[in-house]
């Protein structure tokens, strides 16, 4: 990246964004407000109270209490556990090493097996590093306690303070914020539309908005909205693979419309000018459709758009974009019948959480790393480093895109957090004096650092870690520190923790998230035959249906984890992301239509044995080009396109018997295979294929 081009990124990075300001003025008072009982009480670690404010401010109140309520839990967990094993290993250094690394194992562990990983890290860090304790900061064993004690009180106290505010003055509700995140993206692209189609007829958007910002930010905060939302909301809970599915096609389409601006550089013609016009006038009913989905009249608003004059030449993203309408449409009819008969409550873990051994390497590496730099600084004496194996803890992500993008964040905004502490050190508070010029000193800080924080996935954790440096700086003890040592240690602790991190994670068991994106998206895909072998048939002879939904949710959770992660690997190619992006909204429709399908069969009354045996067939074909897809999308794939399209050929004859026997009995599922065949027709010809089409087989049912 040039100097010019990283200009750019920090400008579009930093610019003002919608609830930016009002969040860091939430933070930067919570913080401010938080060292009043700090300075009056004499309370020692202040630094800890601002660190887990930084750690769990939402933008929505929701998920700012459910964190600082699982906050304290896991580290009063977390530090009793180390409290009471110190009862037995305080004075056996073999085995206090020994239950150090069995702490950062169980905490790397729980973090990616939980449903809410950081619970992992509130239980396994704090435990940790109280097994290094003795070595940072020598002190006799009742201090150590009290050490501990107050490490407790600190993480209360933040926790407290920050919750108060956030109540008293955040937006709240996810739900909302959530419905915002989309309906701001889909008027964006309606506008882009309109703009380029030659109309003046919308309402502009807020200049702090724009389409290359959410293009860039991915879909990152919509899939956090809806995690939180899921968790303290039972009816999106029901409405979770609904409203996941819409979050990647609202992203696919911001994608297709930020290429369409790019590729009509030149005036469009003015046939393909009222194509964009149509389009956008789709994009408008699209909108109201999912801003009442509660309404029974959803199926009417949400008509699939009017197609585009086939005899003007239109653009590859404009059709993708049509397409993706449609589908969008499809959610909207199906999300009502799409939970199961009984509604599950939150999981702890995820479903493959026993059975799935890249947990267990995750953490053996990630243990590994600690343990290197936590004997290394103790052979050479040097326990200001002790950075590094927090370092080795929170950096160790499920692969090398996701930890390289935290590790340079680490280091950045240490080095940033670093500059502006000794500048408060060194130029300014040799100049105030009291209380009110080490707030304002201190207030400003925090305001640059909870800017940043309050950014694009891209950038907010080096917000946290400019507070932290910062805080290290001027919090040394209870007021105004002297010394810069802390800064020098912090940032070599840092880089070396980030450096045996990195050899580790590249010489033990290596995750590339582009590659394990694509064998992810095929598990997909043989996760979505098996349920569709097992759809329609009756209740005491398909298994567990909710146990292979919450599966199938999991693997696509995983694959849109993945598509954010490899665009921070060098060598990822964006068009291979994109087509990646464009197979899980497709698989994400077939997975919709296939338990509707389930919901339907197990609550229709027996069926004829004709159009049971038709079903079944049905079912199996579609099946069998799921699996062939997977194939084809692993790396080594053996099935050919002319495998597809045989197997596709063979799905609508199967359509066709069905639909023969089925008649009118069975109207209800007649829809829903009509769906399914739409759904599956897209799917297999995702990716520029052209393969022949059974949708046309079912007719109008």
């Amino acid at each position: 990246m040039t100097p010019a081009e990283f200009a750019g990124f920090l400008r579009r990075e930093l610019a003002p964004t919608p609830g930016r300001g009002s969040a860091t003025f939430r933070l930067t008072l919570a913080c401010v407000i938080a060292t009043i009982p700090i300075l009056t009480h004499r309370i020692p670690h202040a630094l800890v109270v601002m660190v887990v404010m930084y750690l769990v401010t939402q933008e929505d109140t929701a998920a700012t209490l459910v964190g600082s309520v699982l906050g304290v839990l896991g580290v009063t967990v977390g530090l009793g556990a180390a409290l009471l094993t110190w009862m037995v290993v305080l004075d056996i250094a073999w085995l206090r090493i020994a239950c150090f690394v069995g702490f950062v194992f169980a905490g790397l562990w729980l973090k990616r097996v939980l449903v809410i990983g950081a619970l992992g890290s509130a239980l396994g860090l704090p435990a940790a590093l109280v097994m290094v304790l003795p070595d940072v900061a020598p002190l006799p064993p009742e201090s150590l306690v009290e050490f501990v004690l107050w490490l407790w009180l600190c993480v209360t106290l933040g926790l407290t303070v920050n919750l108060g505010v956030q109540l008293l003055l955040a937006p709240g509700d996810p739900v909302t914020l959530l419905q915002g995140e989309l309906d701001t993206r889909l008027r964006l692209v309606e506008n882009a539309l309109r703009e380029l189609g030659g109309s003046r007829d919308f309402a502009p958007a807020p200049t702090t908005m724009s389409l290359d910002a959410f293009a860039t930010a991915g879909m990152s905060r919509p899939l956090a909205l809806l995690k939180t939302a899921s968790l303290t909301n039972a009816r999106v809970r029901q409405r979770h693979d609904a409203l996941a599915t819409a979050i990647t096609l609202v992203d696919r389409l911001v994608t297709d419309a930020r290429a369409l601006q790019l590729v009509l550089s030149s005036a469009p013609t003015a046939a393909l000018n009222e194509s964009l016009v149509r389009v956008a006038d789709a994009f408008a009913r699209t909108r109201q459709a999912l801003a009442e989905h509660e309404s029974p009249q959803t199926a009417e608003a949400a008509a699939p758009p009017i197609p585009v004059d086939l005899h003007v030449a239109t653009p590859r993203p404009l059709a993708d974009m049509e397409r993706t309408l449609e589908q969008l449409s499809a959610v909207a009819r199906l999300a009502p019948t799409s939970p199961t008969a009984k509604e599950a409550g939150p999981r702890l873990l995820i479903p493959d959480a026993t059975t799935n051994p890249e947990y267990v390497q995750f953490a053996v590496k990630g243990a590994l790393a600690a343990l290197i730099c936590y004997v290394l600084f103790i052979g050479f004496d040097y326990p200001g480093i002790y950075t590094s194996v927090i370092t080795c803890f929170v950096v160790s992500l499920s692969t090398i895109g996701s930890s390289n993008q935290k590790g340079l964040l680490r280091f950045g905004g240490a080095a940033v957090g670093g500059v502006m502490g000794l500048i408060a050190l060194v130029y300014v508070f040799p100049n105030v004096d009291g209380v009110g010029g080490f707030w304002l000193v201190f207030a400003t800080g925090t305001a640059v650092a909870a800017w940043i924080n309050f950014g694009s996935p891209r950038i907010s954790y080096g917000g946290y870690q400019t507070g932290l440096a910062f805080y290290k700086a001027t919090l040394q003890n209870l007021g105004p520190a002297v010394s810069a040592t802390v800064v020098r240690d912090r940032l070599i602790g840092v880089a070396f923790g980030l450096i045996v991190f990195g050899v580790v994670e590249h010489v033990l068991w290596p995750v590339r998230a582009a590659d394990r994106m694509h064998a992810r998206l095929a598990d997909v895909f043989r996760s979505l035959a098996a349920l569709g072998r097992v759809a329609s048939r009756p209740l005491d002879d398909r298994g567990d249906v909710d146990a292979r939904r919450q599966l199938i949710s999991q693997q696509v959770t995983d694959v849109q984890g993945f598509i954010e992660s490899s665009k921070f690997e060098p060598g990822a190619g964006a068009t291979d992301t994109q087509e990646v992006q464009r197979l899980t909204g497709d698989a994400q429709g077939v997975f919709l239509v296939l338990l509707a399908i389930a919901r339907d069969a197990a609550s229709a009354t027996r069926r004829p044995d004709a159009v049971g045996a038709a079903t079944i067939r049905v079912n199996q074909e579609a099946a069998t080009i799921l699996e062939a897809l997977a194939d084809r999308i692993e790396q080594g794939g053996v099935a050919s396109a002319r495998q597809v399209s045989g197997l596709l050929a063979a799905f609508e004859r199967s359509i066709t018997v069905y639909v023969a026997a089925a008649g009118e009995t069975c109207a209800g599922a007649l829809g829903l295979y009509r769906e399914l065949a739409a759904a599956v027709n897209r799917l297999a010809s995702s990716g520029g294929r052209s393969l022949p089409t059974a949708a046309h087989s079912i007719g109008a049912g």
